[in-house]
């Protein structure tokens, strides 16, 4: 308890560094470069001191509450509701911040507000992409909650059925046993009286099964419709990730085209930045492509399990090893040629940690995915 409590306070201390550092690294640079385009005077640069100084403070904040969110996702936790509270502040400043600039500005022209605005769209959108996220984690513990409850349910109704039908043939047994032993008492036949089925007239095997199979249907549909919408955030995310560089990109070329091209340190460092922000785009559009071959890939070189294979994982009590869930859904779950099987989700996670579905192998015995 001592050695975590060191660690946590630790990290805290990394952060706050880290967030200082950001905060004056981010006002130092966007005061260079705004000072190199507009030359302003000392009370233009007051202004615009306490503007970004506002603005930074703003940025560390949503920093702060997307640093906890992304965490908690990552280590498959549920986001505390503190940060989705602190992002919806600062986003509000945010929207706040920017109206009292265009209403304050409006005359310093359409070119000067877009520089300065600039800064709130990108901060609103980033804060977007993190509520997304956290929506993205809440809907995810939801899933599990509800998953768990059918399968214990599932379960519980399995368990019935087994003892019911356990019940059933002893009964038989012991009818046998009796109806002989009754012949012999003089051929009278003394039957005993009928026993109650496990769980009522209402509860009976056949409807259980129906039941059971009913749960199957729910699970599958639930999935189906889990992985729609998680697909759909994601799309959301990455587009508004995409966004958020591509107007970066266009905020510096903007800079740059006001400022002029006068090849000097302004200019080298506008330079730097567009071609860093160029490459994460090109980079990002690459990794979105890669996950979209693996999962073509998933879809044609391994097949679904079938029926029987999920049932036998069911009965043994398997689950996946990547995310600990059991196996529901057929057409969510992939059999390797090892014989394990894996969520098609997770399957693509160890594709994807390994680059290549011919590299990657198997979690549990570390065979090849692809002999």
């Amino acid at each position: 308890q001592t050695n975590q409590n060191q660690i946590h306070q630790d990290q805290t201390r990394r952060q706050r560094r880290m967030g200082r550092e950001r905060l004056a690294g981010y006002l130092l640079f966007k005061l260079l470069l705004v000072s190199s385009v507009i030359q302003p005077d000392t009370l233009d640069l007051l202004i615009l001191s306490s503007w970004y100084t506002l603005l930074s403070f703003l940025r560390s904040l949503g920093s702060m509450a997307g640093s906890s969110i992304n965490t908690a996702v990552q280590s498959g936790r549920s986001p505390q509701a503190g940060a989705l509270r602190l992002l919806l502040v600062v986003l509000l400043c945010d929207f706040s911040a920017a109206c009292v600039c265009l209403v304050l500005f409006r005359s310093a022209g359409w070119s000067m507000l877009v520089l300065l605005t600039c800064d709130c769209v990108l901060m609103g959108v980033d804060g977007t992409t993190h509520a997304a996220r956290y929506a993205g984690a809440w809907l995810e513990e939801g899933y599990r909650v509800r998953l768990a409850g059918l399968e214990e349910r599932q379960v519980e109704l399995l368990h019935v059925v087994r003892r019911s039908e356990r019940g059933v043939r002893s009964d038989g047994i012991g009818d046998d046993d009796e109806s002989g032993s009754n012949h012999d008492d003089g051929g009278r036949n003394v039957g005993r009286e009928p026993q109650a089925s496990v769980g009522g007239s209402d509860e009976g095997p056949d409807r259980m099964n129906e039941e059971i199979q009913q749960l199957d249907r729910e699970m599958e549909e639930f999935e189906a419709t889990h992985s729609r919408r998680m697909a759909m955030l994601d799309s959301i995310v990455f587009a508004l990730e995409l966004f958020a560089l591509v107007l970066t990109a266009c905020h510096f070329g903007h800079i740059w085209v006001l400022h002029g091209a006068s090849f000097g340190l302004v200019d080298a460092i506008l330079a730097l930045h567009i071609n860093s922000t160029v490459s994460t785009i090109f980079k990002k559009v690459s990794e979105r492509r890669n996950l979209r071959r693996i999962s073509r890939d998933l879809d044609s070189k391994f097949e679904d399990a079938s029926d029987l294979d999920i049932k036998k994982a069911k009965i043994a009590g398997d689950v996946c090893c990547i995310c600990l869930a059991s196996m529901t859904a057929q057409k969510d779950v992939k059999k390797l040629p090892c014989g394990h099987l894996y969520h098609a989700p997770c399957l693509g996670e160890v594709v994807e940690r390994a680059r290549s579905v011919e590299l990657a192998k198997c979690p549990l015995c570390r065979s090849p995915l692809i002999n």
